[in-house]
C-alpha cells in the first residue's frame, strides 16, 4: 500500500487522483455512520487507491510520461570575412556596347554609381535597373541624403552597392559638386567612400570617371573648373596606388577640339547626355579596361 501512495505521488497528475479518491473515501465512509467498523472504511480505503493505481497505469501505458531534460550547450562563434557572390552579378543589359571582345563580358559585370550622369546608363538601356545605383542631384556633399531600393528597403549609396555587391563597378560623381563643393572636400569625401566600399567588398573592382564637360553654350558651370575636379580626381586614384581602383578619363572620349561636350553627345540642355555618348563611352573604357590587369581580376 505504501508503495503504490509513493508512486502515485511522483506525478502531479497522479497525486490529484489519489487526492480525489481520498475525498470519495472519506465521504463515502462517512455515510456508514459512527457504529460501523473502521476495517470495512480501511478495506475501502484501499481499494480506492488501487483503483486509482489501476486507472494511472492504464494512462501510461497509453500515454507515457515523458521526462524533460535540460542540456547546457557551450556556442562557439567564428567571424570571418567572406567573398560573397550576388545573384546579380552577371546580367544581361538591354543595350550592349564596345568592339572589344571583352566588351559583353565586362558590360553584363558593370554596376554604375553616380548622379543623373550615371542614372543615363540605365535609362537607355547599357545596364539593368540591379547594377544603377543612382540619382538625380547625388554628389558628394549630399551624398548622405540619397537612398536607393533594389527590393529590401531604402539604402544609402554604400550599402546599396554592398547589397547589389558587383564585382565591377563604374563611379560617376561630381557635376553637382562644381558649384557647391571645392576640390579638396570633393576628393577627400570620395576617397572616404571609396575606402568603405573595398572595406565591404575587397574583391571589388572600382573605375572613378572623370566628371564629362558641358557644351560650350551651357552656362550652369565651366568645364576650366570641371578640370581641376578632374586633376584632383586623378590625382586622389594615383594616391590610392591599387590595381583595383583605375581613373578613366571620359572627359577626353566626349570633348571636342575645344574641350567642350560635343554637341551631338548632348541631350539638349547642353550637360547631359544621349545614348550614342553612353555607347562611346563604354567602348572607350571597355578598350581601356583590355590594357589593364582587371579581365584576370574578374576571371579571377
Amino acid at each position: 500500500m505504501k508503495d503504490k501512495i509513493i508512486g502515485l505521488l511522483k506525478s502531479p497528475v497522479l497525486a490529484m487522483l489519489l487526492f480525489l479518491s481520498v475525498i470519495l473515501t472519506f465521504s463515502l465512509t462517512s455515510s456508514f455512520g459512527q457504529n460501523e467498523n473502521s476495517e470495512t472504511a480501511g478495506a475501502f480505503a484501499v481499494a480506492a487507491v488501487d483503483a486509482a493505481a489501476d486507472i494511472v497505469n492504464d494512462e501510461l501505458t497509453t500515454c507515457p510520461v515523458t521526462a524533460c531534460t535540460t542540456t547546457s550547450t557551450t556556442t562557439t562563434v567564428t567571424t570571418a570575412i567572406t567573398t560573397t557572390t550576388s545573384p546579380y552579378e552577371v546580367l544581361q543589359p538591354d543595350r550592349y556596347a564596345g568592339t572589344s571582345p571583352n566588351s559583353a563580358f565586362y558590360q553584363e559585370r558593370l554596376a554604375v554609381a553616380g548622379d543623373s550622369l550615371a542614372l543615363g546608363f540605365c535609362y537607355y538601356g547599357f545596364v539593368p535597373k540591379m547594377h544603377s545605383i543612382a540619382g538625380d542631384s547625388v554628389s558628394m556633399w549630399n551624398l548622405d541624403y540619397f537612398t536607393f531600393d533594389h527590393g529590401n528597403g531604402e539604402l544609402g549609396l554604400v550599402d546599396s552597392i554592398t547589397e547589389v555587391r558587383p564585382r565591377l563597378l563604374y563611379i560617376s560623381v561630381g557635376m553637382n559638386d562644381i558649384n557647391m563643393n571645392n576640390p579638396e572636400n570633393y576628393v577627400k569625401r570620395y576617397r572616404e567612400v571609396i575606402d568603405e566600399i573595398i572595406r565591404r567588398m575587397p574583391e571589388i573592382n572600382i573605375v572613378v570617371a572623370a566628371i564629362t564637360p558641358v557644351c560650350s553654350y551651357c552656362t550652369v558651370v565651366k568645364n576650366s573648373i570641371i578640370r581641376e575636379y578632374n586633376t584632383a580626381l586623378e590625382k586622389m586614384v594615383k594616391d590610392i596606388d591599387s590595381e583595383q581602383v583605375i581613373y578613366f578619363d571620359a572627359y577626353s572620349v566626349v570633348s571636342d577640339k575645344e574641350q567642350n561636350l560635343r554637341e551631338d553627345y548632348t541631350s539638349g540642355d547642353g550637360m547631359h547626355i544621349y545614348i550614342p555618348c553612353y555607347n562611346d563611352i563604354l567602348t572607350a573604357l571597355f578598350d581601356f579596361l583590355d590594357t589593364t590587369e582587371l579581365k584576370k581580376r574578374l576571371d579571377g
